[in-house]
């Protein structure tokens, strides 16, 4: 009976709070977060993640780091230098009793480069010397061996997102806003790919234009991950501008576009929990629901 009564209690408590709670906004978002100060992955951190890969096990005592050219060139698309993540975003602003801000609560779907690492080796072997019959020139001519490495580890996570925010000038044309915000979520697709190319050209003459038979070697090997879990605190800071003042249409609709610092977790499957700070940006589309007071409404009813 105790039971019954407490449960009906906490029931009508519930109930009467979240009858105050009215939704006042409808957010779309899409942005992106890059992360500072991530250690260069290793090539032999992707070994729990592609358990039996052949490319894993070639002998990789002539391979130099190629990070740095890695990051500039990007030689492959969907391969990103460094962490860095994209997101969507679809939220719903709520109003809370005897509160001045907005509880902004949603789902976002999260894609994500998590880590990345290529080596590289370039081999030369003298094959044959030309000497010019004119003025007698020497020309040297190679054979060329460059061989790449390159791995990946990236996910899409689904997260719930949250985020309180405070908003001066609201009405006006132009607003502005801050806040702080957290999302939390799992993933439903991660996957580590790896690449290898071998390019061989047997016979090259340096300054001279000659080139022989050439041959380009390529693998690639993905390996399904499991399930992963990703998480970011974040303050949002906002520029909002509403698209009319005069016209009911034009009224309701704002764009906004916010600066986002956060620290960002996640973990890796059979790596560990990754932690760094970062930077991210974000635009959206909002629209503010209309209101009818009571007291308007009492008149209509009346």
């Amino acid at each position: 009976m105790k039971k019954t009564i407490a449960l009906a209690l906490f029931s009508g408590l519930s109930f009467g709070l979240f009858a105050q709670w009215s939704i006042t906004q409808v957010h779309l978002t899409s942005g992106s977060y890059r992360n500072f100060g991530d250690e260069p992955s290793k090539l032999s951190d992707f070994g729990a993640l592609a358990p039996g890969s052949s490319i894993l096990m070639k002998d990789l005592s002539q391979y130099q780091d190629g990070t740095s050219m890695y990051n500039f060139m990007r030689p492959y698309p969907g391969f990103g230098g460094s962490s860095n993540t994209s997101f969507q975003s679809l939220q719903l602003g709520l109003k809370l009793p005897s509160c001045k801000g907005t509880l902004r609560l949603g789902v976002s779907n999260f894609s994500s480069n998590l880590m990345n690492s290529y080596l590289s080796s370039y081999e030369s072997f003298v094959v044959d010397t030309l000497v010019s019959s004119q003025n007698g020139s020497m020309t040297f001519v190679d054979s060329t061996v460059q061989r790449n490495i390159y791995g990946n580890y990236s996910n899409q996570q689904l997260r719930l997102e949250a985020a309180y925010v405070w908003e001066s000038n609201a009405g006006e044309r132009w607003a502005f806003s801050a806040g702080v915000g957290m999302s939390f979520g799992l993933s439903y697709q991660s996957k580590t790919t790896l690449l290898f190319n071998e390019y061989t050209n047997s016979y090259q003459g340096y300054g001279s234009g000659y080139q022989g038979n050439q041959t380009n070697t390529f693998e690639r090997e993905t390996y399904k991950n499991p399930m992963s879990w990703g998480a970011n605190l974040y303050v949002p800071l906002g520029i909002n501008f509403r698209l009319g003042t005069k016209r009911a249409f034009w009224k309701p609709w704002m764009i906004y576009t916010e600066l986002r610092p956060q620290l960002a977790f996640q973990s890796i499957p059979k790596v560990g929990m990754k932690f760094s700070p970062g930077i991210g940006t974000s635009s959206g589309l909002r629209y503010n629901i209309p209101q009818v007071s009571k007291k308007t409404r009492s008149h209509a009813d009346f």
